[in-house]
């Protein structure tokens, strides 16, 4: 949720009646094979308001983060269940005061809703599935996502934040997913970031989902995986902080340094984000990931002195850098083992040498007999047993000559 570019200075007033949204699909409804996961924390939002002992409300002036132009309020106005759904509602309100969670006194154009889970509850690794419908019209900022709970003693973003779904409205229907360390965040313009066109988002309700396991996070959108980050850290916290605890967070922003970009529609308001579901789930005993090991040969190449690396596709975690590979003893192949989720897609490429910041120079060159995408990339699909690639040559689609 934390990103770039120019806040955007907007009021005017507007007043609007809402329609009753209907429930599309039954709460019951589930994506996730209960074969892998087992649930072990949920809130459907069936009751008349929303579950203290799960949720907090957040009370925030305009401006507290990236030069947000709401108040986040506690007031059923902004945060309420209806018809089986939590909605988080945008408001335009000139002139609106209240008291921020410091004690301060505010004054604001824009009301909002923004809840979390801290302190009640917090999750190292599982699945989280959350059903939603984001809101429609530029200004909107809709996001779910995941901080550490350790940012109260050793602050952002060494305590490590997840972002699971981020929607801007002037970008209709492109979701994006990432996360946010001391080595990789916009700061450096270095965050681990992907994303997928949804044309529906603000029209249906979509399922977005994160599986978190000690080797990776694997973002999906009804069921199907968009982007993927692998533990590469080699135990460096700055760069892999997800072995500990998170928390939830839910909330719908208004402009901002990311989603202002192109101003705030009034026509837009009011605002509404709704929340039919969220699910949490740990592994179940029978669930196992699998062990892929990747080959290489550099046989009629000269090997950079930075090495060879897998990246590219979706498992390059949306940075050119990759996954560093090792040389075999004597042998001009390289490999790396992944730990990965059974049942999965990859798609990739060899990379001759490390460049971190670009994405030109050092790719293997395929042609499409061995290739997808408009990128040319390799494709890998994985069952439930470990798997060892045969040792293909750098560029080619058999073994080397």
């Amino acid at each position: 949720m934390h990103w770039f570019l120019v806040p955007f200075i907007f009021s005017i007033l507007f007043f609007c009646c809402v329609e009753t949204e209907q429930n599309i699909a039954s709460n019951n409804d589930s994506i996730v094979s209960n074969a892998n996961w087992d649930q072990i924390w949920n809130d459907e939002f069936n009751g008349d308001e929303l579950d203290p002992s799960k949720w907090n409300k957040l009370s925030w002036r305009p401006g507290w983060v990236n030069n947000e132009l709401q108040a986040y309020t506690n007031r059923d106005t902004n945060i309420f269940l209806e018809n089986g759904f939590l909605i988080l509602q945008g408001l335009i309100e000139p002139g609106y005061s209240g008291t921020d969670y410091t004690g301060s006194n505010y004054t604001a154009d824009y009301t909002s809703g923004r809840i979390n889970t801290d302190n009640k509850f917090s999750r190292t690794y599982g699945r989280f599935d959350i059903r939603a419908k984001l809101p429609k019209g530029k200004g909107s900022w809709p996001a779910i996502w995941m901080l550490g709970e350790s940012i109260s003693s050793i602050g952002w973003p060494a305590c490590g934040e997840i972002d699971i779904m981020e929607h801007v409205g002037f970008d209709k229907g492109m979701i994006h997913g990432s996360v946010h360390t001391e080595d990789y965040n916009h700061m450096y313009n270095t965050q681990k970031s992907g994303s997928k066109f949804l044309d529906t988002a603000t029209d249906s309700f979509h399922v977005y989902s994160l599986e978190w396991s000690p080797y990776y996070l694997r973002y999906l959108i009804d069921g199907e995986s968009f982007f993927f980050v692998y533990n590469d850290s080699n135990g460096d916290n700055g760069k892999w902080p997800f072995n500990n605890p998170h928390y939830i967070i839910l909330n719908l922003a208004i402009g901002g340094d990311w989603g202002g970009v192109e101003g705030v529609s009034v026509s837009a308001f009011p605002m509404r984000m709704l929340i039919d579901y969220v699910r949490v789930y740990k592994q179940s005993q029978s669930f196992n990931d699998v062990e892929v090991t990747f080959q290489v040969d550099m046989k009629n190449e000269n090997v950079s002195t930075t090495g060879i690396w897998l990246s590219g596709g979706n498992i390059g975690s949306g940075q050119p850098g990759g996954i560093q590979m090792e040389q075999i003893l004597n042998s001009s192949v390289w490999k790396r083992t992944l730990i990965l989720p059974p049942n999965s897609n990859y798609t990739f490429k060899y990379r001759n040498g490390y460049y971190p910041n670009s994405w030109e120079g050092g790719w293997e060159i395929l042609d499409a007999s061995c290739s997808v995408s408009d990128y040319n990339d390799r494709f890998l699909s994985i069952g439930e047993n470990d798997t060892t690639l045969v040792p293909v040559c750098f560029g080619g689609c058999f073994i080397c000559d």
